[in-house]
């Protein structure tokens, strides 16, 4: 190869990687950000079956089987279908047994928590999630990263596949009473429809116990 074919060949090569680089820098988060919110608000439309494991220490004590919607003014309605709760005692740090009342007082914090992380999945806060994040690539997949959405301190990753620009997962860190929480989301799609969060593990800390609410949700169908 001579200078000059080599130069060339150097030229459309330094042009190449300055095309990718700007399409790179191009991408439009305010556009995703109104997706993933138009993303959230037809969910709403659905109905759908949730499964909800209460873990104490990594022990199942608890399984609630629910019929899920989300009503006009974004409350959501459970309506529940069965229940199963475990056998035997639970003890605390102290090496003492939990009473029910104090079981069920764990299931209480962590579902208040639930509540709260799940707020992440509205409208409004997945928009504001998407369009403040800074954005960092890895092969396949694009990743956004925000804070401060709800609360201070707050931090927000979003993993995006980018052969098809849908959400893959969601990992949410915060705070509940002074006590670090975290949300873990996992994303599957309905056909010709919005994504929607398939599964999700939402985890805190009561009273120096781990307590964990993993949430499966499946057979989403179009209310009316």
């Amino acid at each position: 190869m001579n200078r000059t074919t080599t130069l060339t060949a150097m030229t459309v090569m330094i042009l190449a990687v300055g095309t990718i680089a700007q399409a790179q820098e191009a991408l439009d988060l305010a556009k995703m950000g109104a997706m993933m919110r138009r993303n959230q608000e037809e969910i709403r439309q659905y109905t759908w079956n949730s499964t909800m494991t209460l873990l104490v220490d990594d022990q199942q004590r608890r399984m609630d089987t629910f019929t899920v919607r989300i009503l006009p003014n974004g409350s959501v309605e459970k309506m529940q279908t069965s229940s199963e709760v475990a056998k035997g005692k639970v003890r605390g740090p102290d090496g003492k047994k939990l009473s029910k009342k104090e079981l069920e007082a764990a299931r209480e914090f962590v579902l208040r928590v639930k509540d709260q992380l799940d707020g992440y999945l509205n409208p409004m806060f997945a928009e504001k999630a998407v369009k403040t994040s800074s954005v960092k690539r890895e092969e396949g997949k694009i990743i956004l990263e925000s804070h401060d959405v709800m609360t201070t301190g707050d931090s927000v990753v979003i993993t995006i596949r980018q052969a098809t620009a849908r959400p893959a997962a969601a990992d949410i860190r915060t705070a509940v009473d002074g006590s670090p929480v975290s949300l873990e989301v996992m994303f599957d799609s309905i056909e010709h429809g919005p994504n929607y969060p398939s599964r999700s593990v939402t985890t805190g800390t009561w009273n120096g116990m781990k307590v964990t609410i993993v949430a499966e949700n499946s057979n989403y169908k179009l209310n009316g």
